[in-house]
């Protein structure tokens, strides 16, 4: 007890201010690393975004093409099976709105 009092004499009100720089350096410090964690959480949904808007333009140029082919198929008479059912399964696969 006496370690203690001769402690809190020494430091005039009892607060150890070199404990609270210290933990308010290791706050501070922590509070960087998640801001650092952050941010490149915040890169990558960016990327991952651009990829699946990348993955949306291919599908609609594909469902372009296809509605393009049946165009040419069923001009010339030829009977196709499924195809509609087909695109609506991948569509819903990759959770994209149903084409126009």
């Amino acid at each position: 007890m006496e370690h203690t009092e001769r402690s809190v004499a020494q430091s005039g009100n009892g607060i150890d201010l070199g404990a609270v720089y210290r933990l308010l350096t290791e706050v501070a410090e922590t509070a960087r690393a998640h801001g650092e964690r952050f941010d490149a959480l915040e890169r990558r949904i960016d990327a991952l975004g651009r990829d699946v808007d990348d993955l949306k333009a291919s599908v609609n140029e594909l469902r372009r093409d296809v509605v393009l082919y049946h165009e040419a198929v069923t001009g010339q008479g030829i009977h196709y099976s499924d195809l509609e059912g087909r695109m609506l399964r991948v569509e819903r696969h990759l959770k994209l709105e149903p084409g126009e």
